[in-house]
Formats: structure tokens, C-alpha cells, sequence
């Protein structure tokens, strides 16, 4: 028994160690990253105009890496707070209709491959944190554009339903295996097929996703079939 108290001490410092240094890198490459994309769009408003239109391009693909750079280390971030129990919830009250429009008119500004449709929401207001919210809507649309292919359609919906509001996301892509639908909530987990073996990722998205919104008194779940798409809900209970 003694041993194995050792044994899980020492993997729970292991554990803290490890979160210590993410949360640590994480934290130092979110100010040079910062600076670099300011420049980045700096330069893209400068060069709307030229007459090079590689160089246009160039700037606003530029830009799109540096976002997806900062929302893995805002991931990484988020994971290392989580992990030590400082992942702060800071409710406001906010339309979740205009959230959902900001976020869809910033992403068909970066993601061209894709349609886009959202169905309105009534001005449904929620009192949450809207950052994190916002985080949770992002990563769904980037999974969506991630597991489907170049110009299907990426839906995206609310609705009320017994005092609370319900979201979804709902993609043409590949779809989910049963065995791993059970699975896809969990920290680090990745499906590993010859189709998904070239789609980076690390595993974290869902995973902070699902503990966001249990913080917020809420469920997330997901519904798929192969080769049809995938389908993720997550409620959030109204005042």
C-alpha cells in the first residue's frame, strides 16, 4: 500500500510538472505571437491595394496561421488553469445570436473552403462567460472544417428547449465510429484512422470544451455516422 501511495504521488507530481511547463511555455510565446500578428495585419491592410496580389495573399494566410497558432496556445493555456484548478468562469449576460454572427462573419474571413449557414437565433440571451463560450463555438467550427471536405456544408443552429438553449454544429464530413464517439470528450484523445492521420491536432479542443461548459451547468454531446457527418450540441440553462 505504501508503494502505491509513492507510485501515485509520484505520477501526481509528474502530472503538476508537466502542467507547470505548459501553462509556463504557453504563457511566454503568447507576447512575441501578439506582436507578430499585429504586423501581419498591419501589412495585409497595407497591401489590399497592391497590385501584386500574391503578396495580399500571402499577408492573409500569414494571418491565419498566427490565429490558429494563438488559439492552440490559448488551448494549451486554458488545459494548464484547468489542470490546477484556476480556470476562472466570468459570467456576463450577452445575446448569444450576436456571438454566434461575430463568430461566423470572423471565420468566413479566414476559412473560404467551406458554406457557411446559420439559422437565427431570436436574441436568446445567456448569462456566461462569453470568451470561453466563444472558444467552445470556434473549435467546433474548426473540427467541422477539419473533418469534412473543401465546399460542404457546415451548419450551425440554436434553439429553446425546456429552459435551456441548445447549439449545434452539424458538418458533411466523415463521421465518427461508435467506439470512438464515447471517447471523444477525453483529454489527449485523438481518432487515429488512414483518414485522419494527416489532420493535426492534440487532443485538448473537445476536451476543454466539455469541461467549459459542465462549469456553466450545461452538457455536450455529439451524434454521427459514417461517411454522413457528425453532429455536436452543447446546452446552456437560461436565468
Amino acid at each position: 500500500m505504501s508503494k502505491i501511495a509513492r507510485d501515485i504521488t509520484a505520477q501526481k507530481q509528474e502530472e503538476q510538472r508537466k502542467n507547470d511547463f505548459i501553462g509556463m511555455v504557453s504563457h511566454e510565446l503568447k507576447t512575441p505571437l501578439t506582436s507578430l500578428t499585429a504586423i501581419i495585419q498591419m501589412a495585409q491592410r497595407k497591401l489590399l491595394q497592391h497590385e501584386e496580389p500574391f503578396l495580399s495573399e500571402a499577408m492573409e494566410k500569414a494571418n491565419f496561421q498566427a490565429r490558429r497558432m494563438a488559439a492552440m496556445i490559448n488551448g494549451f493555456l486554458n488545459l494548464s488553469r484547468l489542470e490546477a484548478g484556476k480556470l476562472l468562469i466570468e459570467k456576463q449576460t450577452f445575446d448569444l445570436d450576436r456571438l454566434l454572427r461575430d463568430i461566423l462573419e470572423e471565420t468566413r474571413l479566414t476559412v473560404t473552403s467551406h458554406v457557411f449557414s446559420l439559422e437565427e437565433c431570436d436574441h436568446i440571451t445567456v448569462h456566461a462567460d462569453r470568451d470561453k463560450i466563444s472558444s467552445v463555438i470556434s473549435n467546433l467550427i474548426s473540427n467541422a472544417v477539419k473533418y469534412s471536405s473543401k465546399s460542404r456544408l457546415i451548419d450551425i443552429r440554436c434553439k429553446l428547449q425546456n429552459k435551456v438553449v441548445i447549439v449545434s454544429v452539424k458538418d458533411e464530413g466523415m463521421g465518427i465510429q461508435s467506439e470512438d464517439l464515447a471517447h471523444i470528450f477525453d483529454r489527449y484523445y485523438r481518432v487515429e484512422t488512414s483518414r485522419t492521420r494527416h489532420i493535426s491536432g492534440f487532443g485538448i479542443g473537445l476536451y476543454l470544451s466539455a469541461e467549459i461548459i459542465k462549469r456553466h451547468g450545461g452538457e455536450i454531446w455529439a451524434e454521427s455516422e459514417l461517411d454522413k457527418g457528425t453532429i455536436f450540441y452543447f446546452s446552456l440553462p437560461i436565468k
